[in-house]
């Protein structure tokens, strides 16, 4: 019978040691068989049932990315996880040094592709569902703020960030797809004035491209979020886009483009960016007191 009993050291050691194998891997892009690494962990776990390696594996995602990294695609974060899990997790990290900041490097730094619009119909997917939490005994359900003793901490989201060519390849892939979009509700009127604000422009407008709505001649503007990393990486976004998708509620939307350098996928979150995600100071501004 499947134990649920709480997950000793050497369990979670096991499981987190196999989920980095399988990351290093997706990092450089070489095929794997979940199925088959969990029936491998199976045998070393003392007969965890599937479900709960599973939630297992979407724990450790969740740690991951709270502590600035990547992520197996096919594992959902869920933070509902273990505290012996999240010391593992770290202590993993620091084991591993540079090693998984360069092979997440290599693949932040990977050309995306730029469709012809054939393929535009099936990029669009649901945003990611909001779920409740609650907490339990041993359980942490979300992460520690302040100070983090963990050296080499290079967040991943702002490696992105810095990563003009991938947001730019992102802005192109969106305008391509406005353009096809208007097309397709019998608007091609307002394709040629189609703005393609942060490149024309500069930075600092508070949003990427300025589109139509389609069904009417409003105004829709755009802010691009690409990564090559799965639907649920986050990404940072400054005070001035914030502050322009609540003053634009109606005419405003974020499009945040996944899989970007593999299977581009997209979904959109429209209006006050603030309804739909938690946002988390990441710099502070300091001035020297006179």
């Amino acid at each position: 019978m499947p134990r649920s009993d709480p997950w000793s050291r050497a369990e979670c050691e096991a499981i987190v040691a196999d989920y980095i194998d399988m990351l290093s891997r997706e990092c450089r892009g070489e095929s794997f068989n979940k199925s088959q690494h969990r029936r491998v962990l199976q045998r070393q776990l003392q007969n965890r049932s599937k479900k709960s390696i599973e939630f297992k594996h979407q724990n450790i995602s969740a740690i991951l990315l709270e502590e600035g990294h990547i992520y197996i695609r096919g594992y959902r974060p869920a933070k509902n996880y273990q505290r012996l899990l999240r010391k593992v997790v770290v202590e993993s990290l620091v084991a591993e040094g540079n090693n998984l900041i360069n092979q997440e490097n290599k693949l932040n730094q990977e050309r995306g592709k730029l469709f012809d619009g054939s393929s535009f119909e099936e990029i669009l997917v649901e945003p990611p569902e909001k779920k409740i939490i609650y907490p339990s005994k041993e359980i942490i359900s979300e992460p520690a703020s302040g100070y983090t003793a963990r050296p080499r901490r290079i967040d991943y989201a702002a490696r992105e960030a810095r990563n003009r060519q991938l947001g730019e390849q992102g802005e192109k892939f969106i305008l391509e797809y406005e353009k096809f979009r208007l097309k397709r509700l019998g608007r091609a009127d307002l394709i040629s004035a189609v703005e393609w604000t942060s490149k024309e422009r500069g930075d600092g407008a508070g949003y990427d491209i300025r589109s139509f709505e389609g069904l009417t001649d409003n105004e829709l503007f755009i802010e691009v979020k690409t990564t090559n990393s799965g639907m649920y990486q986050p990404f940072l976004i400054t005070q001035n886009e914030v502050a322009f998708s609540e003053t634009r509620d109606s005419q405003y939307a974020l499009y945040r483009l996944f899989d970007f350098s593999r299977d581009p996928r997209m979904f959109l979150l429209p209006g006050y960016i603030r309804k739909h995600v938690a946002l988390s100071p990441q710099l502070y501004k300091a001035s020297v007191q006179q």
